[in-house]
């Protein structure tokens, strides 16, 4: 996921279609390290934000004075206290203070390359916070829009770099996939290479914290894209997520080593990303892969089990008999609705949008979610057990203390009943072709202030150890 940015780092939907809502789970004791909102998934957000000061994506008194002035605001509801206002009130606050760092990039001028560079990424990043929560206001529809305005602003930035990105596309199934592609700026010839996945929900300028400005520091070329499910092929083309990312990743790792600047090429997927890149790694010649964090089935993420398991049941049984308990499905949910606090409607827009093109258009319409059955039924494919058994190249997954997502809750015993699999072990276990020199499991812990999903404050530290690793196979 953020990446809470990166991904699935926000409140995943803990409602049964036929029950009262509740709140997530807490994560483990002590994973969280700053909580600054008693809403959880703004708090988790608010986390990428402010770890991406090591690369220069945000200034944290800027945040930090952002947070204290939608607190005075809102008071600092709860989770399910959450309220449409309230979301208006984030929304409006890192709208603003985007808009004011444009403002200033632009009174410095490009001349001033360094200062330019480092406001107008802050303005991305800011745009990103608001784009992250506008399904929960009162304007869903300004989704694209902001879209638009963060992916510029980001795009400016990375014009004004040492040696700025090189956009270029290439054609895939899903249609032209928007690819950039940044060269080191250091040492010449063919230099290694990463790929960087991001997952189900961060934007590019929130990507520069996994691993591309450490990637240019250390002499790598570094290249992001915009796949299915993602950005513009998402927000603007309305194409949602696909499970075969390695015909995401493929047509860009040919287009990659056209070039003489290109030596060995490697591949990071970044929360939902790492889920995805376990089947590129499995069926493309890479020459290492970095799931972070690693996970292997997206049904065991959605919180909502017992209807995740009824889908399971009934979408390969007769068409009466899966009309029926779509019909029934459908109904308790919609019941449901009107119930559920404003954020856990927010989640179900967030969550369901990246599987299901519908959804994206009743979330930016402001209407109820009218097929829940179709939705989970859309995430059924997207299981990789079968991945990792195949792959035989050099693979390194992460595991986080506290992952709201990944971890499978609070020590539950992991069992297929509840679906609380502890993933990233349990993916650890499949890599059966994978000679044990060349895999790895690393664990993030919250005494390294690497908690939580993506280990949100703890950027630096998690690609010291990924570089660390990948340094033996890509140079």
């Amino acid at each position: 996921m953020g990446a809470g940015a990166v991904g699935l780092a926000s409140l995943t939907p803990t409602l049964s279609a036929r029950a009262e809502t509740s709140a997530a789970p807490a994560s483990e004791s002590g994973a969280v390290l700053l909580p600054l909102f008693n809403n959880e998934a703004f708090n988790g957000q608010i986390s990428f934000c402010l770890g991406g000061a090591s690369s220069h994506t945000a200034e944290i008194g800027e945040v930090m004075r952002a947070v204290q002035q939608i607190n005075k605001v809102t008071g600092n509801p709860s989770t399910n206290a959450t309220t449409t206002a309230d979301f208006d009130t984030l929304i409006s606050t890192f709208v603003d203070l985007g808009d004011r760092q444009e403002r200033l990039a632009r009174s410095a001028g490009r001349g001033e390359r360094v200062t330019y560079r480092q406001r107008m990424m802050r303005a991305s990043s800011y745009m990103a916070q608001s784009l992250f929560f506008v399904l929960g206001g009162s304007s869903p529809n300004d989704e694209a829009e902001f879209y638009r305005i963060c992916q510029r602003r980001w795009l400016r930035s990375a014009e004004m770099f040492e040696r700025p990105v090189e956009p270029f596309s290439v054609p895939s199934r899903y249609g032209e996939i928007p690819c950039y592609f940044f060269p080191s700026p250091v040492g010449s010839g063919p230099r290694p290479t990463l790929i960087v996945s991001s997952g189900s929900d961060g934007q590019l300028v929130e990507c520069m914290t996994f691993g591309v400005t450490d990637g240019l520091e250390r002499g790598y070329n570094v290249v992001l894209f915009e796949g299915p499910g993602q950005m513009k092929l998402l927000f603007e083309d309305e194409i949602t997520f696909t499970p075969d990312w390695n015909h995401v990743v493929g047509p860009i790792l040919d287009a990659v080593r056209q070039r003489n600047d290109v030596g060995r090429v490697g591949l990071v997927g970044v929360s939902f990303g790492g889920m995805l890149s376990s089947r590129a790694a499995a069926k493309l010649d890479l020459a290492a892969t970095v799931l972070m964090p690693a996970a292997w089935n997206m049904t065991y993420v959605w919180a909502d089990q017992k209807d995740m398991n009824l889908v399971k049941k009934t979408h390969r049984a007769p068409e009466k008999d899966k009309q029926q308990a779509r019909k029934g499905l459908n109904e308790g949910f919609a019941q449901a609705w009107s119930r559920m606090p404003r954020t856990a409607q927010w989640t179900f827009y967030k969550r369901g949008e990246i599987f299901s093109r519908k959804v994206l258009r009743e979330a930016r319409a402001g209407q109820p979610v009218s097929d829940y059955y179709s939705l989970l039924e859309n995430m059924l494919p997207f299981v990789y057990s079968r991945d990792y058994a195949k792959i035989t190249r050099p693979i390194m997954l992460t595991r986080n203390q506290g992952d709201q997502f990944f971890n499978g809750g609070q020590g539950d015993p992991p069992t297929p009943t509840t679906g609380r699999f502890d993933q990233p072990n349990y993916a650890y276990n499949l890599l059966e072709s994978v000679p044990k020199k060349h895999r790895r499991l690393v664990n993030f812990t919250t005494r390294q202030g690497a908690s939580l999903h993506d280990q949100p404050l703890a950027p630096q530290w998690a690609n010291e150890v990924m570089f660390g690793w990948l340094g033996k196979y890509l140079r």
